[in-house]
């Protein structure tokens, strides 16, 4: 996939990870986990995704 360095660092993934999170609280999901590319690692870090092998998790409370 080429992505498009014109629509970087708008708030789009951060703004569908609110929306993907939020929507897991309402279903009464407790575990979000994602393959993580290394640009977007930070992003679900600071969400508070911990690094497993080759994926990412996020326990919802």
């Amino acid at each position: 996939m080429q992505r498009d360095p014109d629509h970087r660092r708008m708030g789009i993934a951060t703004r569908t990870l609110d929306l993907l999170i939020c929507d897991a609280r309402k279903r009464g999901i407790k575990f979000i986990s994602l393959e993580a590319t290394d640009m977007g690692r930070k992003l679900y870090e600071r969400y508070g995704f911990i690094s497993m092998t080759s994926e990412m998790e996020l326990t919802i409370e």
